[in-house]
């Protein structure tokens, strides 16, 4: 051992096992699979035995199973004395892998041999019991540390939690192992699984698996060689230590031939092969026999027994054997694997600088200074969607929506009048007032809406009092307003929610997105924006409600926008008649240009009168019903079987025809065959119901959404207390981390926040 420790190959095993070593302490066994050695056997299989010689300390040995948390040794040869130094890694909080894993040191360094084993078991108390202080631990009698093991055993009997040992000595190899609990079978099922699955994990991937192999027990009934067996099917990874030859009396040739066969590579063939070794018994380790003593009574006892002495592997005998093979073997998988180690290594790196990257900064600035950045920053952001943002445009589309919705609504409930009598067949109602109006094409005509001019004629000749003859009276308009105004607060209320629903939406967004690291500034925000929101509801539902309210009261001084709607009223309506069969035909100036040729059955008696337009839209041709006309003399479109000339339609009317015509009009202007009045209130009413679909969204838009951006900033400054006495400390407050936040950053810069990841620079 000592040759192989001062030749030229010792440098770079030193060297590769230095780097392996620093990324288990730095827990990177988490990100990169690291080359290691991972020991496993049975339940007292000789395993601790094989464990003292290699290491050359004591473990702790008790009744039953001693190893209850697995023990990383790390052993260095060096040139100065031996020393030991024993830390505790946390890798899990009961079955959760933890992100942030450290070393914690444990005790003092230890230069005295003797007593490593009393401090691996406190150690392994410590990990077993985390509750307990670890000083108070350091500081228990041996009695306290047996009754505290005794009751651990019923609370933690293992655990993941790793304790290491770092040896350092002239005597030693570089090398370094993982002993695991010895497999159980004699426990509860759930421990027993426990433990299976725990040796599984550690034997999984780039691992060499030393499995202790009792030479007392049958090979093919041993479970860790079967779980060895699954992890490593081809046996390129696992090495077979045996244990207890002495255990084997001279008389069991059978079994004696059969483990000579297993080393000499005849019976269950591994890659690396099989080792064995005697170790001292329990009379040798009361006698407290030295290592060097060990080591000598080894090499006679194989020296001296058959059929060992015979085989023709003698290389296989001998714990020197087995480690100067397990230290060649391990460093030339380290070098084999250290392009990859990097690699993975690189790639860890990268991806905790992204996940860094993902991660808002630390906060250096004054916190009120932060504080009103942030607030000035949001602030500004929502007043530009509220006004309306090229990238950003969502609320201002899903505003319009609702003011779409808005206005279908009050379109739907205005006065459904029919320009024809109660008895007539009656023309398409017509809801909208705009010439192109897609929204009201959704709107469905209600069952006995239609309001006819018989009906107007009544309903006006119900309201008459003392007014002059020709004349309608105020109420009449007025009720007619009044009685289709009852759903309009319904429509409004429904619009408002719409747009302060889309508003909260945004803003929260905003607000999420930008203060969701600061928990309680985050939660301050939320609630401040809703009182903002609440105190400009109020004031915009009071505004429209006095709208709503005044609206009751019919008045208006612009007599030119209520005239040309109730011109285009009459226009369209003019249009709508005159394809249906109505018994008159008007024509508005509201259309200008030159006057379309009439259409429908009663269009003869309008080119009788040459196409002339009426003066006025109050001006209306009333025209003789269809059966007027006699047979031959019916026309439709442009041409006439009567030879009438209209400026649209050719040859001119007969003298007879005009006579006809004539003859018809008379008749029916002195049966009273006029409904110009009428006609003119249904446009009036209808005309006075565009002002609420314009004034309803502007109000909104201007008392709510632009008054809200107008005044968040300094509501929020208000709020938070900015620019008082005590604003720094308040803001130092809401500026606090969410702590899963802070944990996570620490950890990343601890990994990676510089140049390397895990000890390994971007340069390796």
């Amino acid at each position: 051992m000592a040759q192989l420790n001062t030749s030229s190959y010792a440098s770079r095993t030193k060297e590769l096992l230095g780097l392996v070593n620093q990324l288990h302490a730095l827990g990177a066994q988490g990100d990169i699979d690291l080359p290691r050695i991972t020991v496993i056997g049975n339940q007292s299989a000789g395993k601790s035995s094989v464990v003292e010689a290699i290491s050359g300390i004591n473990v702790p040995r008790d009744a039953g199973t001693c190893t209850r948390c697995p023990m990383e040794c790390r052993l260095s040869s060096s040139l100065g004395p031996w020393q030991c130094r024993i830390s505790i890694r946390r890798e899990y909080d009961k079955h959760k892998r933890l992100d942030d894993i450290r070393e914690i040191p444990f005790g003092d360094l230890i230069t005295d041999k003797s007593e490593v084993e009393l401090a691996l078991r406190r150690a392994q108390l410590a990990v077993l019991n985390p509750s307990i202080p670890i000083p108070k631990i350091l500081k228990s009698s041996v009695e306290e540390l047996n009754d505290w093991s005794t009751q651990s055993a019923h609370q933690v009997p293992f655990s993941r939690n790793v304790v290491c040992v770092d040896l350092e000595g002239p005597d030693l190899t570089d090398l370094s192992f993982i002993d695991l609990p010895g497999l159980i079978a004699n426990a509860d099922n759930e421990i027993v699984q426990l433990v299976e699955d725990m040796v599984i994990s550690h034997i999984t991937g780039n691992c060499l698996i030393l499995v202790a192999l009792p030479m007392t027990d049958d090979i093919e009934n041993q479970k860790a060689l079967k779980l060895a067996k699954t992890a490593d099917p081809r046996g390129q990874r696992t090495i077979g230590v045996l244990t207890k030859p002495d255990m084997l009396s001279a008389g069991s040739t059978k079994a004696l031939d059969l483990w000579l066969n297993v080393i000499e590579g005849r019976r269950h063939p591994l890659t690396h092969g099989y080792y064995c070794t005697r170790q001292p018994d329990d009379q040798d380790r009361s006698e407290k026999i030295s290592a060097t003593a060990a080591r000598e009574a080894e090499k006679r006892f194989f020296s001296n027994t058959t059929p060992w002495s015979k085989s023709s592997r003698k290389e296989r005998f001998g714990t020197e054997n087995l480690i100067s093979s397990l230290s060649h073997l391990l460093v030339s998988i380290i070098d084999a694997t250290l392009p990859k180690i990097c690699n993975d290594a690189q790639k860890a790196l990268a991806d905790c600088r992204r996940d860094l990257a993902s991660l808002p900064p630390a906060v250096h600035d004054e916190p009120a200074t932060h504080v009103l950045k942030l607030i000035t920053e949001f602030a500004s952001e929502v007043k530009s969607v509220i006004k309306g943002r090229s990238d950003a445009s969502t609320l201002i589309q899903e505003n319009r929506a609702a003011f779409r919705s808005l206005k279908t609504s009050i379109r739907s409930c205005a006065p459904n009048f029919v320009p024809a009598l109660r008895t007539e067949v009656q023309p398409a109602s017509i809801l909208s007032l705009d010439d192109e109006d897609d929204d009201m094409r959704l709107v469905s005509e209600k069952p006995g809406s239609r309001f006819t001019l018989t009906d107007m004629r009544e309903h006006i000749n119900r309201s008459m009092t003392r007014e002059l003859p020709n004349n309608v009276p105020f109420e009449a308009k007025a009720a007619l307003i009044l009685k289709f105004q009852d759903t309009w607060p319904e429509a409004t209320a429904t619009c408002f929610t719409r747009v302060e629903t889309n508003l909260a939406r945004v803003l929260f967004k905003y607000t999420e997105d930008n203060f969701s690291r600061y928990a309680v500034l985050h939660g301050h925000m939320k609630t401040f924006l809703a009182e903002l929101l609440a105190r400009r509801r109020a004031m915009c539902q009071q505004i429209l409600e006095s709208t709503l309210e005044t609206e009751r009261t019919p008045f208006t001084q612009n007599t030119h926008y209520l005239e040309a709607t109730t011109e285009k009223w009459l226009a369209n309506t003019a249009v709508g008649a005159g394809s249906q069969q109505s018994p008159f035909i008007i024509d508005s100036p509201a259309t200008g240009g030159n006057p379309k040729p009439p259409t429908g059955p009663f269009a003869p008696f309008v080119q009788a009168f040459g196409g002339q337009q009426p003066a006025s839209a109050t001006s209306f041709t009333f025209v003789a019903p269809q059966s007027a006309f006699p047979p031959q003399q019916q026309a439709s479109g442009s041409s006439s079987q009567t030879g009438f000339t209209a400026p649209w339609a050719k040859p001119p009317p007969t003298e007879q025809d005009v006579e006809v015509v004539q003859a018809a009009l008379a008749a029916l202007a002195a049966i009273g065959y006029h409904y110009e009045v009428e006609l003119k209130v249904m446009a009036d009413v209808r005309g006075y119901f565009q002002r609420v679909i314009d004034m309803v969204p502007q109000f909104i838009d201007q008392v709510f959404l632009i008054k809200f951006a107008e005044e968040l900033q300094s509501f929020l400054i208000e709020k938070f207390g900015l620019g008082t006495a005590t604003a720094s400390d308040k803001c130092a407050r809401y500026l606090a981390e969410d702590g899963v936040i802070v944990a996570r950053r620490e950890e990343l810069l601890g990994k990676g926040g510089g140049s390397t990841v895990f000890g390994i620079s971007e340069d390796s």
